[in-house]
């Protein structure tokens, strides 16, 4: 099936999103036009499942978006992340060639859709104002627009810096040209937004069973201390990395969350029944219907051969895999590489297939393997669903309680002089579910360096690991060894050196789609 990887939506992806379907609770939603309902709660959830639907499309994949995923995008442009296909366009992999170019199709949609999300929340809390309901419902379904769109936000301000921020919602193209606000503008914006959602949601013990995939009070503290901790990254400001500190223990001391005591529960892959489990603090939802599939699925795995197929279908460049320098990476006995990647499999003909390092790369492999690297199965699914009739349906965390435990272990550390008796315990709790050993005390620097090596080995092909290299400025020096390892050692994806080498204060250049159709944007400068 050929697919088009690489589609440009433009500005008018800026419009109402009400024309796709979404199921996330195991019930299939249809969305009207907006002028037809907003009669009373329920049609205002159904907005709100729209906004849903769409921070799900567009922060993952499915079927309506096809298929230029964001995780996948970010974790390329990382030294974690390289392509199933090594020999397709080799030249172009992780070196970052053609960076400041605004038409890259590596991030013309970043924007845009953001802001098909941020509209769709705009819709909900604007219309959601007639709406005559419980008022105590009312602020919640405002609290998880808001979520959702500080999420949105947060992506952007990241990518791009500061953006325009609409003050209402639109529906048509009037009222697209408003110029960009400061970065401390669009931090502040997204604060405010999660604050008013961690005042008005639930707890996500108080939810019922079918509820309990919305979004959070704890959601939306985890994500206030993931805030302040990238700001106080960029910015160098001890204030905010107290207050991500802060925020972060209120999430730990909740009880409301906990690790899985085995790793691998967390994955659709080995365990179907976990999803929204105790160590979820906000997931992205996916079922088996044509709607609402998990096509991230075959961006690391593919179902083209079978229950037990992980690489061979979809091996194009587009897809992920683990770099060699992150597979070789971990500590020896932490289960999660195990875990995390397959590197041999019986296809349903009963032919046995291996991945060798020895191949450095080319493909089909001399075990077989029709792949450059080893499968990772985080978004794998291996049911007949997804095997039969390709509709995969694992879902996709956008926050772990294992990112709370990071976050609040680097905030701590970076807070003071170094991490307190609390921080390293923290970060120990995730080493120990990995089944390696604690860490005894660290210098502040060192204790920095562990929580990153820590980060990599937990959240590997997640999409998170480009916001983390990025903005404690590792990115660059982790991309140049990998290349640097890859041109030595005779890997065959490596054939030149790393073009650009991006720092902390990396940003995206705005589309060229999105400035040509508002002339108020003003570019960012070239890297």
């Amino acid at each position: 099936m050929k697919r088009n990887f690489f589609r440009y939506i433009g500005l008018l992806s800026f419009l109402l999103g009400f024309n796709s379907c979404s199921k996330l609770d195991e019930e299939v939603f249809t969305f009207v036009s907006p002028a037809s309902f907003y009669k009373g709660a329920e049609d205002l959830n159904v907005a709100l499942l729209g906004v849903y639907g769409l921070y799900r499309t567009h922060f993952g994949v499915d079927i309506n978006e096809w298929p230029d995923g964001h995780i996948r995008i970010m974790e390329l442009l990382t030294e974690f992340g390289a392509p199933t296909n090594a020999s397709y366009s080799p030249a172009t992999v992780n070196s970052w060639i053609d960076i400041n170019n605004p038409s890259s199709p590596s991030i013309v949609n970043r924007y845009s859709r953001a802001y098909r999300i941020i509209n769709a929340s705009n819709v909900v809390l604007g219309r959601g104002e007639g709406v005559v309901m419980d008022q105590a419902l009312k602020e919640q379904y405002f609290g998880e627009a808001r979520f959702l769109r500080a999420l949105s936000y947060f992506h952007l301000v990241r990518l791009y810096g500061g953006v325009p921020i609409p003050e209402t919602f639109t529906q048509g193209l009037e009222g697209l040209q408003i110029p960009r606000k400061s970065a401390d503008e669009t931090y502040d914006y997204i604060i405010a937004d999660l604050e008013y959602a961690a005042a008005h949601l639930p707890v996500k013990s108080a939810y019922k069973k079918t509820d309990v995939w919305r979004a959070t009070k704890g959601a939306a503290l985890a994500f206030l201390g993931k805030v302040y901790l990238h700001r106080g990254s960029i910015q160098e400001k001890k204030e905010y990395f107290e207050k991500s500190r802060d925020y972060s223990r209120q999430v730990i001391t909740s009880a409301e969350y906990k690790l899985e005591p085995d790793f691998k529960d967390l994955w659709y892959w080995y365990n179907t029944g976990n999803k929204n489990g105790q160590e979820s603090v906000f997931e992205l939802q996916f079922s088996h219907d044509a709607y609402s599939t998990n096509f991230l699925h075959q961006f690391t795995t593919s179902f083209g051969l079978g229950a037990n197929a992980v690489t061979g279908a979809y091996s194009y460049n587009n897809m992920t895999a683990p770099s060699i320098t992150a597979f070789n990476s971990y500590e020896p006995g932490d289960l999660r590489k195990s875990a995390t990647f397959v590197t041999e499999l019986t296809l349903p003909n009963g032919t046995k297939t291996e991945w060798k390092a020895a191949d450095k790369g080319r493909r089909p492999g001399t075990g077989g393997w029709t792949a450059s690297y080893p499968g990772m199965i985080k978004f794998g699914d291996r049911t007949q669903n997804s095997v039969v009739y390709e509709l995969p349906a694992a879902n996709i965390y956008a926050m772990r309680y294992a990112d709370v435990l990071l976050n609040f272990a680097e905030a701590d550390s970076e807070a003071g002089e170094g991490p307190s008796d609390e921080a390293l315990a923290a970060l120990n709790q995730v080493r120990d579910r990995a089944g390696l050993k604690p860490l005894g005390k660290l210098g502040k620097e060192a204790f920095a360096a562990a929580v990153y090596r820590e980060r990599g080995w937990e959240f590997i092909g997640e999409g998170v690991m480009f916001y983390e290299g990025v903005r404690t400025g590792r990115i660059g020096d982790g991309i140049e060894n990998e290349v640097r390892y890859g041109k030595e050692n005779g890997w065959y994806m490596y054939t030149m050196d790393l073009y650009f080498k991006p720092g902390k204060n990396f940003l995206f250049k705005i589309p060229q789609g999105d400035m040509n159709a508002n002339p108020l944007l003003v570019q960012n400068p070239d890297n």
